[in-house]
C-alpha cells in the first residue's frame, strides 16, 4: 500500500489571521492585499472541523470559532452572504455567489453535525435558519448540490426535521430534472467546468437523507460518465479552467485546480459509501494521487514543508503559490481519505 504525507495545518495556520483565513499567497506567503472570500473561510469551517474530529487537537477550536465567527460576520441583513472582503475587515460586494452562499450552509451543516460543543452548534444553526427562505432562489447547480450537503449536515444532527427533508428534495429534484444522457455525454449541463464531482456527490447526499433509488441512479450514471473523461492511462486529468470541456467542442487541459480534484476524491469516496463498490474507492485514491505527482506532468502539488498546496497545474509546471483555496481543499481531500490510505512522516 503506497504511503501519504501526514496532514499537516501548518500553512492553514498561516494564511489565518484574527479575521479568518486571507484568500491567496505569494509563494508560501500570505498575501494581505487579497483579503478574505466567504468561500475560502466556509471550506476552511469544514477542514477545521474534520480535523479536531480526527485529532482530538483543542488548538484547532480556536480555528473553527474564527472561522464561523467569519461566517457570522458576512451574512447579511437579508440573511444571504456577502463573499469578498477588503483586508481592512470592508465586505466590497452586495451579496456573494450561489455557490459561497451554498458553501456557507455546507459548513454550517458540518458543525452541525459534529462532536463539537453546543455553542458552536447553535451558532451553526442559527445561520442555517436564518438562511432556509432563500433556498427556493438557488438557480445554480452547484449552490444547490453545496445546500443539499449542508442539508444533509443538519439532518444527522436533527433526524426528525420534516422541514430540512423537503428542502434536500426540493433542491435536488431540479438536479434530476437537469441531468440527461445526450450521446454519451451523461451530465447536468452542455459542458464540464469546475468542481463537477460535487453535483453526483449531492444526489449520494440525497439518497442516504431520502432513500429514493433515483437519486442514486442519477448519480452514479454522472459519476461514471465523469470518471470515463477524467480518468486517463490510469490517472487524474482533469478538465483544465482555460477553456473547460464544452460538448462538441476541444477539451481544456490546462489550468488543472486542487479544488476540481478534491471533488473528484469526495465524490468517488461518496459513492463508495453508499455502494460498497470498491471500484469508487479505488478511483478516489487514483484522484487523491493527482497532488502527489501521478498527474499528467508527473509534478507534486503538494507541499510537504509547508503542509500547503500549489494553486495549479499549468502546461510549465505548478503555479508556485500555495493560496487559501488549493491548500484547503488539498486539506479537505486529505482528511477524508485519511481511513483508507497509511501515512508516514519521513521528516
Amino acid at each position: 500500500m503506497r504511503e501519504y504525507p501526514p496532514i499537516v495545518m501548518e500553512h492553514l495556520h498561516t494564511l489565518t489571521d484574527h479575521t479568518g483565513v486571507i484568500q491567496h499567497a505569494i509563494y508560501s506567503i500570505p498575501n494581505r492585499h487579497t483579503g478574505y472570500c466567504t468561500d475560502d473561510n466556509a471550506r476552511a469551517l469544514i477542514v477545521a472541523v474534520k480535523e479536531y474530529e480526527r485529532t482530538r487537537d483543542r488548538g484547532i477550536l480556536q480555528l473553527i470559532s474564527t472561522y464561523l465567527s467569519f461566517l457570522h460576520y458576512a451574512q447579511t441583513p437579508s440573511k444571504r452572504f456577502h463573499n469578498f472582503m477588503s483586508f481592512d475587515q470592508i465586505f466590497i460586494d452586495d451579496v456573494g455567489s450561489e455557490d459561497s452562499f451554498g458553501r456557507s450552509l455546507w459548513a454550517c451543516g458540518c458543525v452541525l453535525e459534529a462532536d463539537v460543543h453546543q455553542n458552536l452548534k447553535k451558532v451553526a444553526r442559527q445561520l442555517f435558519d436564518d438562511s432556509t427562505r432563500w433556498f427556493p432562489t438557488i438557480g445554480s447547480l452547484r449552490g444547490r448540490a453545496y445546500t443539499v450537503l449542508g442539508c444533509r449536515g443538519y439532518l444527522r444532527d436533527c433526524p426528525e426535521s420534516d422541514a430540512i427533508r423537503a428542502h434536500i428534495g426540493a433542491l435536488v429534484d431540479t438536479l434530476v430534472a437537469a441531468y440527461a444522457d445526450r450521446d454519451g455525454w451523461s451530465w447536468f449541463e452542455p459542458c464540464l467546468t469546475y468542481s463537477n464531482g460535487i453535483l453526483p456527490m449531492a444526489l449520494f447526499a440525497a439518497y442516504e437523507s431520502l432513500g429514493k433509488e433515483e437519486y442514486l441512479s442519477v448519480g452514479l450514471d454522472a459519476l461514471s460518465f465523469l470518471k470515463k473523461t477524467t480518468i486517463i492511462d490510469g490517472m487524474l486529468q482533469l478538465v483544465g479552467c482555460n477553456g473547460w470541456y464544452i460538448k462538441g467542442h476541444e477539451r481544456a487541459w490546462y489550468d488543472q485546480q486542487p479544488l476540481d480534484a478534491t471533488s473528484m476524491v469526495l465524490a468517488c469516496l461518496s459513492a463508495y459509501e453508499v455502494t460498497r463498490d470498491s471500484e469508487w474507492l479505488e478511483t478516489a485514491k487514483t484522484a487523491f494521487d493527482w497532488f502527489f505527482g501521478r498527474n499528467i506532468l508527473n509534478e507534486p502539488m503538494y507541499d510537504p514543508v509547508t503542509g500547503g498546496c500549489y494553486d495549479g497545474l499549468t502546461p510549465e509546471g505548478p503555479n508556485l503559490n500555495q493560496g487559501a483555496e488549493s491548500t484547503i481543499t488539498c486539506l479537505m481531500a486529505q482528511l477524508a481519505m485519511s481511513p483508507y490510505v497509511v501515512t508516514t512522516d519521513n521528516s
